[in-house]
């Protein structure tokens, strides 16, 4: 791929936003945008990679309801020749999802920054909440929001955790992005009204417009600022908005230093939001179990908080790479569901991963002989050259379980140093390269071995 279609590539990934709204994940503010990265994330993994997280015969039924003309047996051991002759000549055409793209950005990325620099000086300052930028959760609900910023004052109306904020924020800020716009000025409002949220803006780079919503007796009314051009928000006692400082050239500002917000005097006790650091949800609090089915499954909110990774993407190796890509994955199937995941791709493609699957399935004893003459072979350079003296397997290699695509060799090393560790891990992957290997520390060893799972060697 050449610089330019990596740029175009690049280009037609959603917003870097992952929230739960109705049991949902929703990826760059669409359905569309959760689509349009599963599919750009398969193009890199390939089929295989979702075939190793389901049911074979849930993935085989899912095809024959997508395509119900093909000759498709939905028997897991069936015969699939003719499955396979007419996947070959099948003419899949994609489905248009240029709706979940990031589109242009008109100002959104410079407001939002400027915004959330400014109001996080503001507070410092005045003592007035805790302000906090994109990508933090806020639970409404059965959903998990994530706005471009929000800022909490505590209890009563909110407590911060580590993870995320249990109920709503006192005030919340949302920069459209123009090819987004109604889900920030419908959707969410909704979201955010039901919610309880008694301060939302809604920030529109591209038109210089802010709308103020304030919320009184059960809804949303919108609050113009005074005769001064100055607003302030009825919760916040010491903030002072200037929104039309907000619009000046860059040239004319410094957004390192106070000049769209303003604040008073402090008259009250300072207040700051803590986190809550042992309390609530937190990442991998729930097993990985994804529950799929042919048709979506509602998230919960502590399955989105135990599995859902940081808005992180990034490319390497010719493929999207999320930390957590496999519990994402697992997200991704049970928001769209099986019948809608088998469309992303052409079906010859995963005809082609089922049937490997079932291959690989009836030679695990053999495979799992290999990887285990590795595992043994790599713990003996690790004793010879790193001067290690205990170690053990865990993983897929110790489970009764067949291997499969996300499966590794996971080595416990309970006398070497991370450098050490780190230095033995690239060795061991420069000389065997296939299967990935990783050398872990005890204390991911503690549910292993609470669960039989652990082998020394």
């Amino acid at each position: 791929m050449t610089h330019d279609e990596f740029e175009q590539w690049w280009g037609r990934l959603p917003e870097s936003k992952l929230e739960l709204i109705d049991g949902k994940l929703i990826v760059g503010n669409s359905l569309s945008g959760s689509q349009l990265l599963f599919r750009m994330i398969l193009e890199g993994w390939g089929a295989a990679a979702v075939v190793a997280l389901v049911d074979r015969k849930l993935c085989w039924e899912a095809l024959k309801v997508a395509y119900p003309d093909a000759p498709i047996s939905t028997s897991e051991k069936g015969e699939h020749t003719q499955a396979e002759a007419w996947a070959s000549q099948f003419d899949y055409q994609p489905e248009d999802l240029s709706a979940g793209e990031y589109g242009k950005d008109e100002g959104h990325r410079t407001t939002r920054d400027s915004l959330e620099v400014q109001l996080s000086k503001a507070t410092s300052i005045g003592g007035c909440g805790q302000s906090i930028g994109p990508d933090f959760v806020m639970h409404l609900g059965n959903s998990g929001i994530t706005p471009d910023i929000l800022l909490s004052r505590g209890n009563p109306l909110n407590h911060i955790y580590n993870w995320y904020m249990e109920g709503p924020a006192d005030l919340v800020i949302e920069v459209i992005l123009p090819a987004h716009a109604a889900q920030d000025r419908e959707v969410k409002r909704h979201y955010y009204e039901a919610g309880g949220v008694p301060e939302y803006w809604i920030v529109d780079p591209q038109r210089q417009q802010i709308d103020f919503l304030r919320f009184a007796g059960g809804q949303y009314w919108p609050v113009r600022p005074d005769s001064e051009g100055r607003y302030r928000p009825h919760n916040i006692p010491n903030l002072v908005f200037l929104p039309d400082n907000l619009w000046l050239p860059q040239s004319q500002t410094n957004r390192f230093c106070l000049s769209i917000f303003e604040v008073r005097a402090q008259t009250q006790k300072k207040v700051k939001a803590a986190f809550d650091e042992e309390g609530g949800f937190k990442p991998d609090s729930l097993a990985f179990v994804p529950r799929v089915a042919l048709d979506s499954v509602s998230i919960s909110f502590e399955e989105f908080v135990s599995w859902c990774p940081r808005a992180k993407i990034e490319y390497a190796n010719n493929k999207i790479q999320i930390v957590g890509m496999r519990q994402f994955l697992g997200l991704l199937l049970m928001t769209l569901g099986m019948v809608e995941t088998v469309k992303l791709l052409p079906p010859q493609q995963w005809i082609s991963a089922l049937i490997e699957a079932e291959v690989n399935e009836f030679n695990d004893a053999a495979r799992k002989a290999r990887w285990w003459k590795i595992a043994k072979q790599s713990a003996a350079l690790l004793r010879k050259k790193h001067g290690a003296t205990r170690l053990a397997v865990i993983g897929d290699l110790v489970r009764p379980l067949p291997l499969n695509y996300w499966s590794d060799i996971t080595l416990v090393v309970y006398d070497l140093s991370r450098e050490a560790r780190w230095e033995g891990g690239q060795a061991l992957n420069e000389m065997f390269k296939n299967p990935r290997l990783y050398l872990v520390e005890p204390k991911y060893a503690d549910e292993s071995l609470a669960n039989n799972e652990l082998v020394e060697i």
